[in-house]
């Protein structure tokens, strides 16, 4: 056997597969097309670069700059041989890719991407367009706060960091697929009502179409952000909570206690214990008239409006759950006032001083007329102490606080022939799908935190490449999905502490991370060299074929020369 003059290996694993994704959904040509680069640019082109980039952003879960140089010249045959290009060392240094950011932070160029990409793919994946979602999340920085202009402002914190500048991104997502549209990135001081109407205006002019159900939560609810999407003509469900209505609101819930058989009970799946349908909500609907002016033209703007009073189950057994809570750390605290005082312990010389302490603490509980103290003097050492001597719950105003919590009122100004009452609730309820999309965003795979670029386009651009990688995640994930339900399928091997689990909702995360351990060794002689490429298990052969991609995507690469072509196409 001939001993080869030296072998080279490369570690692949996902690599094949998130160009292979990449590359049908045409997001490589579609950024050649539209991003318009300088005449002296040379080597690979800015798709191309954004491709590598994203596949070396959701393979290591690292988004920082200097990362991709290593780890694009550790794959550099892979990436040459799959990409068809010939990458030069200096392609993926981190001054090319800021330089690539700043292009892709221009908002022009981002609204163009969207409406191309966006467009190609309703078309040849079929999605959904029938609801958006709109909400909003802020990014903290470790940076200097910058003048009022700035991108970087104190806001309110999502993140529970006050003490960090921020910027925010509006998010607009079809629902259920949960793949952004569009993404807005402005001044992390800015409030978020203000924010609605441009995400929505953008969202349409992406998605070419206003016959859609906007959905949001109650900053959304705004007088003129619901007029201005019905006039548009689209439909809004939004969470009904201004502070103006507290009084009405607390009214409504009264009227609807005092004739729960006239509310509408929607159920869930049967109770295995009971065997009888699980209430998961009862709902109250009637219309008003709403009336809006436009403050730029005067021109008044009416309509009619549903308004749902919901009450959940699951929403009522969350705030019993913390209400318990309280009652528990409550008992705990006036149980320490039961005790005589002594060194450490405080004691109480008069009634007064103690029923205020006593008073504070079932405000901050919130349990007032709920739980009754009793105190009585005590006395020690000559003196004259109060004690709280008795702690006693009122178990029926503990019920009847109890069944004020878990409501909710909608807001929409969708037809009872378009969305039925028990769709819009049901509709409301995916609101974890953004909240997953988030995640993934902030925490969980794209990992956005910490941002260490200073310009502000540059990270504008940032946050637009992570939501493209974003849309790979979730409309990989829905590919997967719909393909073993439309073969009545189940795929297995992906739960690393069962192999033999089957699940017929893989995560994208789960399918990646089961391409792994996978190399591309090659055999070099003097004249020619050989490949071997480590073989494929069922599971991820099996997610090839519900992807549509080459059966052989990997094998093609065992058999390649140094003169390549591409070879992610059929």
């Amino acid at each position: 056997m001939q001993t080869p003059d030296r072998i080279t290996t490369e570690q692949i694993n996902d690599v094949p597969l998130l160009l292979g994704i990449i590359e049908q959904m045409g997001i490589r040509d579609l950024i050649d097309s539209h991003v318009k680069v300088h005449g002296s640019w040379q080597g690979a082109s800015v798709g191309t670069l954004v491709s590598v980039w994203l596949c070396c952003l959701l393979s290591t879960r690292d988004h920082r700059l200097v990362a991709v140089r290593d780890w694009a010249f550790e794959r550099r045959h892979t990436l040459d041989t799959l990409l068809g290009v010939s990458l030069r060392e200096t392609d993926c240094t981190d001054d090319r890719l800021a330089n690539v950011l700043g292009m892709l932070g221009e908002e022009a160029t981002q609204q163009a991407l969207d409406q191309a990409m966006v467009s190609q793919w309703l078309s040849v994946y079929a999605l959904p367009t029938r609801r958006l979602r709109l909400d909003s999340t802020s990014v903290s920085v470790y940076h200097r706060q910058r003048e009022d202009e700035s991108l970087l402002q104190f806001g309110q914190s999502k993140d529970h960091r006050p003490d960090l500048s921020q910027f925010k991104s509006m998010l607009a997502s079809l629902d259920p697929l949960g793949m952004p549209v569009c993404v807005q990135t402005v001044a992390g001081n800015a409030a978020d009502d203000g924010l609605y109407v441009p995400a929505y205006q953008a969202a349409v002019r992406t998605l070419g179409t206003s016959d859609l159900l906007v959905v949001g939560d109650c900053k959304m609810g705004a007088l003129g952000t619901r007029a201005q999407i019905a006039r548009n003509g689209s439909r809004y469900l939004c969470v009904y909570r201004p502070p103006s209505a507290t009084e009405q609101i607390a009214g409504w819930i009264e009227g609807a206690l005092a004739r729960k058989e006239r509310a509408l009970r929607m159920y869930g799946p049967v109770d295995a214990r009971t065997r009888e349908p699980r209430l998961q909500a009862s709902v109250e609907e009637w219309e008003r008239p709403q009336s809006w002016t436009d403050p730029d033209t005067g021109e008044e703007y009416r309509w009619t409006e549903r308004v749902l009073l919901v009450h959940s189950q699951a929403y009522q057994a969350g705030h019993r759950k913390r209400l318990e809570g309280k009652l528990a750390c409550l008992r705990e605290q006036l149980k320490k006032l039961r005790l005589p005082p002594k060194r450490g312990r405080k004691g109480y010389l008069s009634e007064a001083d103690l029923a205020a302490v006593v008073t504070k603490r079932l405000q901050a509980a919130g349990l007032e007329g709920v739980v009754g103290v009793r105190c009585e003097p005590h006395e020690q050492a000559g003196k004259t102490y109060w004690l709280v001597t008795d702690i006693a719950v009122d178990a029926l105003a503990f019920e009847a606080k109890m069944a004020r919590l878990g409501w909710q009122v909608y807001v929409t100004n969708a037809t009872p022939e378009e969305y039925a009452t028990a769709d819009l609730v049901h509709v409301y309820s995916q609101q974890p799908i953004q909240e997953r999309g988030f995640s993934r965003l902030k925490t969980r795979t794209l990992r956005v935190r910490p941002v260490y670029l200073r310009d502000e386009q540059r990270i504008g651009g940032l946050m637009w490449l992570l939501c493209l990688a974003l849309r790979v995640l979730t409309l990989t994930e829905w590919r997967l999905r719909g393909a073993l339900s439309e073969r009545n399928e189940q795929i297995v091997g992906l739960n690393p502490a069962s192999r033999t689990q089957p699940s017929a909702n893989p995560t994208t995360e789960r399918v990646l991370a089961a391409f792994g351990n996978l190399t591309w060794t090659r055999l070099h002689f003097s004249q020619g060299q050989r490949g071997y490429v480590s073989p494929l298990t069922p599971t991820q052969r099996h997610v090839l074929q519900l992807l549509k991609l080459p059966a052989d995507l990997y094998d093609r690469l065992a058999h390649c020369h140094d003169n390549f072509t591409p070879i992610l196409r059929e």
